[in-house]
């Protein structure tokens, strides 16, 4: 196998993987023509055009940067815009758990996800067919909690973090 003048790696095929929501993954790549035989270096995960459908940044060796935007199905979905007062302001740490019906969900802002990777510091949540979030639990990095309950989906949400005075 040729690895091409430029590449370390070589060029291997693009992986995309849903999650089944039982535990267990399908590789979907070739169904959503992400299973391309690339260089890549880096990926960002974004809405880009803000639908609620997380749509993907590819960086690519020697390439220009791709957008691949998600086409698949408008499902409902939420979005938290955490802001850190006592913690640091982009809240990199922050914990979000929430739950919309039997399900929990669970985010940590983060402010990288690999070589030459990121991601947007906005939490998306899928939730499926469901319509309202019943509880959402923050946990801000300087050990304060913010609780919420009873929100609708489809919606984004900034989150302040608020210090309680004595």
């Amino acid at each position: 196998m040729e690895l091409g003048i430029h590449s370390l790696n070589g060029y291997e095929r693009n992986e995309l993987f849903r999650n089944d929501g039982d535990g267990t993954f399908t590789d979907v790549g070739w169904i959503h023509e992400a299973d391309r035989v690339e260089d890549g270096r880096g990926v960002a995960v974004l809405d880009f055009d803000r639908d609620g459908r997380l749509d993907l940044a590819l960086r690519n060796y020697r390439q220009p940067a791709e957008l691949l935007q998600n086409g698949g199905p408008r499902r409902q979905w939420v979005v938290f815009d955490l802001v850190g007062t006592r913690s640091n302001r982009d809240a990199i740490g922050a914990q979000i758990r929430l739950r919309a019906g039997d399900r929990w969900q669970t985010r940590v802002v983060s402010a990288g996800s690999g070589y030459l990777s990121g991601s947007s510091l906005r939490q998306h949540f899928g939730l499926g067919d469901a319509a309202r979030i019943d509880e959402v639990q923050i946990s801000w990095p300087s050990g304060l909690r913010t609780r919420m309950s009873d929100l609708p989906a489809g919606q984004s949400y900034r989150v302040v973090e608020v210090v309680e005075k004595d």
